[in-house]
């Protein structure tokens, strides 16, 4: 009984992770624009930013975004892809410091989506807003363990993107949220004794598949989506193609580089994914901005994926400059010390530990 109770408390401290239609680190929107506001002028401004911010150029990102503002600033479209890519660079960097922007955009989002639903009822567009909206604060929120705010956040999101969608089948950007929903809400029910809700992950998984084919905006959203989506389900070499073709655009896009180096460690390519993981520590360098902690989680990916490869001393020495970093202790950085200390204790039994490269004290 106390098990069943258990899987239970999980299953709702799981469950926001559900809820990132527009939280999957790069960025979603629609067109939506009046026809007077050159809504090809706007598309492109648009375009540009998504591309500059799955480069890691935020700087130009937000400046196009600006833009996007200052000619339309009543509309909600350019505050949410404002709150869109704030919420990337805090994801990317793994700090809160855009927090207070990013609340802020979120709120002129919502006001002027708000207006446009009590102008147009039935408007697609202003239920995505609302959507994207509440769920990029869902998985900021869930990021924090406030799991109970995140909880009820998300539930608003999917609601408005549903509607949405229902309004509009062919909102194709809109259908990523759904999908990534339906198909995380069904995995996490499977665990329970009894699960909670029907088996929808192949038509989430279609969803995505959907905005990959036919999004607007979304896709590379979408294609990142579906990498972890597929290592979840067991497919790697899918994972890896899919991660890898947009590596080809985007050689240097942490966004990819992480799932490609997780499935190049499922497939047991465990040469690349440590190229991998190296080539996210020298892009942030040469940005300035690798912090204790993001060195900290590359290095001790390389130290794992050097145990499973076999060299053990090399895993070791990775641990070991691990353990010298001053690493934040609040709830969104503190993981990483525990998975620090677990994989010391190979090093204490290893013969690299009697060479002097032991990582116990």
């Amino acid at each position: 009984m106390k098990g069943r109770l258990l899987q239970i408390a999980n299953f709702f401290k799981e469950l926001p992770i559900v809820f990132a239609p527009g939280a999957l680190v790069l960025l979603t929107a629609v067109s939506s624009y009046p026809q007077e506001i050159l809504p090809a002028e706007i598309d492109s401004l648009l375009q540009n930013s998504i591309r500059a911010t799955i480069n890691q150029n935020y700087a130009h990102a937000l400046a196009e975004i600006d833009q996007v503002i200052a000619r339309a600033p009543e509309s909600p479209l350019g505050h949410l892809f404002r709150a869109a890519t704030l919420q990337a660079i805090m994801l990317d960097y793994e700090d809160d410091r855009e927090e207070k922007e990013f609340y802020k955009s979120l709120k002129n989002c919502r006001t002027r989506a708000e207006k446009l639903l009590r102008q147009q009822p039935n408007s697609a567009w202003a239920h995505f807003y609302l959507g994207s909206a509440h769920g990029y604060e869902s998985f900021y929120v869930s990021k924090h363990r406030r799991y109970f705010q995140a909880f009820q956040l998300g539930l608003k999101s999917i609601h408005h993107l549903e509607t949405a969608v229902q309004l509009d089948p062919k909102l194709y950007d809109a259908q990523l949220g759904i999908g990534t929903y339906k198909y995380y809400r069904s995995k996490l029910s499977n665990k329970l004794p009894v699960p909670l809700f029907s088996d929808e992950r192949a038509a989430g998984i279609a969803m995505v598949r959907q905005t990959i084919a036919h999004g607007k905006y979304a896709r590379y959203a979408a294609i990142n989506a579906l990498t972890w989506i597929l290592l979840d389900e067991g497919k790697p070499a899918e994972a890896f193609a899919l991660a890898d073709s947009a590596l080809q655009e985007f050689p240097n896009s942490r966004f990819f580089l992480w799932g490609a180096g997780e499935s190049a460690v499922r497939l047991g390519e465990f040469q690349r994914a440590q190229d991998y993981y190296r080539h996210i520590m020298t892009t942030l360098q040469q940005e300035s901005k690798l912090s204790s902690y993001l060195e900290a989680v590359c290095r001790t990916k390389i130290a794992k994926v050097s145990f499973l490869g076999g060299q053990i001393e090399t895993g070791c020495q990775e641990l070991a400059t691990a353990r010298q970093l001053e690493v934040p202790h609040d709830d969104w950085h503190k993981d990483i010390k525990k998975d620090i200390a677990t994989l010391a204790s190979q090093c204490a039994k290893s013969p690299a530990a009697a060479n002097g490269h032991s990582t116990s004290h």
